[in-house]
C-alpha cells in the first residue's frame, strides 16, 4: 500500500488549534472546579477548628472563673473571715461612732468584710464573676445591711465616695435582679 504524503494546510491547523483550546478550556474549567470544591473543604475545616477552638476558650473562662471564685469562698469560709463575719452580723453598728467606740479588733472585723464584699463587687463589675454567682454563694444584701451605716460614715468622714463604691454597686445590681 502506497504511502499518502501528510498534508497540512491551514484549514486543518485552525481546526485542530481550535479543538485543542476547546479541550483546554474544559479541563481548565475542571480544574478550577476542583480546587474551589477543595478550598471550600479547607474552609469548612478551618471553620470547624476555630469553632472548637472557640469553645474550649469558653470552657477555659468558666474553669478560670470558677477557681477564682472558689478561692474567694475558701478564703471566706476560713475561721479568721468567719470569726469577722459573726462580729459584722453580732454588733449592731447604726453610725461611725458606734463603730468607732468598738474595740479595734471589732473594726478590723468590719474592715475585712467590707474589703471581701468590695472586692466581689469589683470581680462582677469587671465581669470576671456572673453576679448570680456572687449572689448564690454569699450573702451579699445582709453584708450590706450590716455594713451600710459603717460605709456612709466613713464616705462621710472622709469625704469620699470611694470608700466600698464595688460593694455597693454590687448590692444595687442584686437589689434590682
Amino acid at each position: 500500500m502506497p504511502a499518502i504524503p501528510l498534508q497540512l494546510s491551514s484549514d486543518s491547523i485552525s481546526a485542530d488549534a481550535t479543538f485543542l483550546a476547546s479541550v483546554a478550556i474544559i479541563l481548565g474549567t475542571i480544574f478550577v472546579v476542583l480546587e474551589m470544591r477543595d478550598n471550600r473543604r479547607l474552609v469548612e475545616a478551618s471553620f470547624k477548628q476555630a469553632n472548637t477552638a472557640a469553645q474550649q476558650l469558653a470552657q477555659n473562662h468558666e474553669l478560670a472563673t470558677m477557681d477564682l471564685i472558689t478561692r474567694v469562698y475558701d478564703f471566706a469560709n476560713s475561721l479568721e473571715v468567719q470569726r469577722s463575719w459573726l462580729t459584722v452580723l453580732t454588733t449592731k453598728v447604726a453610725s461611725l461612732g458606734d463603730y468607732e467606740s468598738l474595740p479595734e479588733d471589732k473594726q478590723l472585723a468590719f474592715q475585712q468584710i467590707a474589703s471581701l464584699f468590695e472586692m466581689l463587687g469589683l470581680l462582677v463589675e469587671k465581669g470576671y464573676v456572673s453576679e448570680k454567682v456572687v449572689d448564690d454563694m454569699f450573702a451579699t444584701q445582709l453584708a450590706w445591711r450590716s455594713l451600710e451605716p459603717f460605709v456612709m460614715g466613713m464616705r462621710e468622714k472622709y469625704v469620699s465616695e470611694e470608700y466600698f463604691v464595688w460593694m455597693e454597686k454590687l448590692h444595687k445590681r442584686l437589689s434590682s435582679a
